[in-house]
């Protein structure tokens, strides 16, 4: 068995633990909309520029600005939106040309 002193050293510990985590976890908050806004706009179409340019096709064009809208919306569930928004464009830019290339291979079928 447990003595009453036992029980009360191992709470405050647990708690004190507790109160570590949710100190650290206080300081991971999503940044605030507008500074952090102001900057993902103009990265993304920094990011998308290279892209576009070499697409000749307006559908497709339309497509990838889909998918780096996404990327966009994504990142910003994230702690670093502007860390993450690279990264999440290149995957979506990719996934959205692999199903372009699939539906362009059907219709000609």
């Amino acid at each position: 068995m447990f003595s009453v002193e036992q029980i009360v050293r191992n709470f405050s510990q647990t708690r004190s633990v507790m109160m570590g985590m949710t100190a650290t976890t206080e300081m991971l908050h999503a940044p605030v909309r507008g500074v952090v806004e102001r900057q993902i706009e103009p990265l993304k179409q920094r990011l998308l520029s290279p892209i576009l340019e070499s697409v000749s096709s307006t559908d497709l064009v339309k497509e990838i600005s889909w998918a780096a809208n996404e990327a966009a919306a994504l990142a910003w569930l994230t702690v670093c939106p502007i860390l993450v928004l690279p990264t999440l464009l290149e995957e979506k830019v990719h996934e959205a040309l692999r199903k372009w290339a699939k539906r362009q291979d059907v219709r000609r079928r």
